[in-house]
């Protein structure tokens, strides 16, 4: 399967929370330009608050990563890549993404996606409880920690426990 789209995921440790966006796969440009747009919409007090550390992955989608330090403006943004190969590097995402596993299989082409269901999937398994969290949600750790604007400004919303979906949808 060749797909020209991707999933660029932002994850945030200390909650378990999870987002994605729609890009190309491959391509540096889009992750940038996607970065951009979401840094503009969400303003400088909240950029400043919520990615003063960002660590990634070495794939060719960051090989600009390290201007992030820069194309942010004067913010005190942070970059730092993982090691290759090293998934004890960030635990957490990796678990969050054998979640997204379940609702788009390795093997299915993701070039059918859009964002709005991107957007859809990662509200589900934020809302999805998690034992390790005090039986809390990411979605309502993330809320108490950085407000309902960033929320609606990525496009996630709680879902109620019982309605939360992790099945395959391609």
């Amino acid at each position: 399967i060749t797909d020209a789209k991707a999933i660029l995921t932002i994850h945030f440790p200390a909650t378990n929370f999870q987002f994605g966006l729609l890009i190309e796969k491959g391509n540096p440009s889009s992750v940038r330009a996607r970065l951009k747009l979401l840094f503009h919409h969400l303003g400088v007090p909240l950029v400043q608050k919520i990615f003063a550390i960002c660590l990634c992955d070495n794939g060719t989608e960051f090989s600009f990563f390290p201007d992030i330090e820069n194309f942010a403006g004067s913010l005190s943004i942070h970059a730092f890549f993982t090691t290759p190969y090293r998934s004890t590097d960030k635990p957490h995402c990796e678990r969050n993404h054998e979640l997204i596993r379940y609702v788009f299989p390795k093997g299915k082409s993701l070039n059918n996606l859009t964002q709005d269901l991107v957007n859809e999937v990662f509200s589900n398994i934020n809302s999805y409880v998690r034992k390790g969290k005090g039986d809390k949600t990411p979605y309502d750790l993330m809320k108490r920690r950085f407000g309902q604007s960033f929320l609606d400004i990525i496009g996630i919303r709680r879902i109620p426990n019982k309605k939360v979906k992790l099945t395959q949808l391609i």
